[in-house]
């Protein structure tokens, strides 16, 4: 598997957008 070079590219993006969809649904969770 090349999780580094699909890191390196656009995988890079991706994982910031998951992350704040997964922060943005914890927070709403949380939050009244």
């Amino acid at each position: 598997m090349d999780i580094l070079s699909f890191i390196s590219g656009n995988g890079l993006f991706l994982v910031l957008a998951l992350v704040l969809i997964i922060v943005y649904f914890v927070n709403k969770r949380k939050g009244r």
